[in-house]
């Protein structure tokens, strides 16, 4: 019997941690759980509002809990089995389109329980559009999914529109979309562009944000356009290069976002499909470790390129219209308290690791996930089953009230 009046055997420490992040450089001075209560997650983050540490040494233990603690805590995995496979396919059961301005209309949807969780799903490119496959990251029967074409892009309107479209209009637009659907806070789920979108969304608005799942990431600096528009990919990706450079003449290759810019808002429609064939293909090409033929015939639907390119150069010509480069790092601390995992692709050619590991030094509360045999796919094996075990682990977290 303790000072608490409980009585506590000899050979167990109790313990409880509420929204607490722990790391191994951190379990000696933390001594939790050995105890019937479950452990979901390794990151207790999700409210930052409720920190409560009951330490086993106030209780007069010795420290040799502490070697028992760590065996606990890499025994993890084996408390909770998360599910890494793809959800099966499902269809929407609710579809509209919402008018979001004078000119622009988006096309939205919902699937799995109408009664579950919230959580919005934010596509690439900018321009990509969604597509079914989108809602197999989730658990059907627990989220209710949703998934939206951007401006511009997909089934929204007017197709490949560059007017009126900014980063603040897209992330005015996902308000516009969670009051329409009266849904009160949810989670934010992106890749590549969709990350990007996802961190500016989640900086103005944190207050409606339950967690985050970023993956590839893309911050829209200076280096990381020049990296994969000018010249820098090229290094691993010659073949599928030299046919994106020679569309340009050599006269007008100083900067090819400006000359492909051009050409793409030509007054020839010719001109513009042909520029964004070019476009689309060398990201197609690139966007897996594995050549994927289904993904780099895309470039051949000219409707989806004309979008996808158009829509994307007018993102990176003016650097995702934010008003600095490093925008996104500077305001982490709006949503650090906020559960995020952030998984990236050690071969990203697309979206190079550089960036990731930039995000995750300003914000290393959050679950860095590299996958060591991937590039920028959210469609890749190893990417996939990392994407849906982030989503599981809020799924336990918001499941078990934590």
């Amino acid at each position: 019997m303790n000072s608490l009046g409980l009585f506590i055997p000899t050979n167990t420490i109790i313990g409880i941690a509420i929204n607490t992040t722990y790391t191994p450089s951190s379990l000696s001075h933390l001594q939790l759980l050995h105890s019937p209560i479950p452990l979901f997650s390794n990151n207790f983050t999700s409210s930052g509002r409720k920190k409560l540490v009951l330490r086993a040494q106030n209780l007069g233990y010795k420290s040799d809990c502490d070697h028992q603690l760590i065996d606990l805590m890499e025994s993890e995995k084996e408390v909770v089995e998360l599910n890494r496979n793809l959800y099966p396919n499902i269809e929407p059961y609710s579809t509209g389109f919402l008018k979001v301005s004078d000119i622009h209309t988006i096309y939205w949807e919902q699937s799995g329980n109408p009664s579950g969780h919230p959580v919005v799903f934010l596509h690439g490119g900018p321009g990509g559009g969604t597509t079914p496959s989108n809602r197999k990251f989730f658990d059907p029967e627990f989220y209710r999914i949703i998934l939206f074409d951007q401006r511009g892009s997909g089934q929204s309107t007017p197709h490949a529109c560059l007017e009126e479209n900014t980063t603040q209009h897209l992330v005015d637009d996902i308000e516009k979309l969670r009051e329409h659907l009266e849904i009160p806070e949810w989670q934010v789920f992106g890749g590549s562009w969709g990350s990007t979108l996802a961190l500016a969304y989640s900086q103005a608005h944190p207050d409606k944000v339950t967690g985050i799942v970023l993956r590839g990431i893309f911050l829209v600096r200076k280096k990381e356009i020049a990296w994969f528009y000018e010249g820098g990919a090229a290094a691993i990706y010659p073949d599928a290069w030299e046919p994106f450079r020679d569309l340009i003449p050599e006269n007008e290759r100083e900067s090819f976002v400006h000359a492909y810019k051009k050409r793409l808002n030509s007054d020839d429609v010719e001109t513009q499909y042909a520029a964004a064939r070019a476009w689309t293909k060398w990201e197609m090409m690139t966007a897996h470790l594995l050549p994927n033929e289904e993904n780099i015939k895309r470039g051949d639907d000219d409707k989806f390129s004309l979008a996808f390119a158009r829509i994307e150069n007018h993102y990176f010509v003016n650097q995702g219209f934010f008003p600095s480069d490093s925008f996104l790092l500077d305001n982490v601390d709006k949503i650090r308290h906020i559960n995020t995992t952030i998984v990236q692709g050690r071969y990203d050619v697309c979206c190079p690791m550089m960036s990731a590991w930039d995000l995750h030094k300003v914000w290393p509360e959050a679950d860095f996930k590299v996958v060591p045999d991937a590039g920028h796919s959210a469609n890749e094996p190893g990417i996939a089953a990392e994407l849906v075990a982030a989503n599981e682990r809020l799924k336990n977290i918001i499941k078990n009230g934590l």
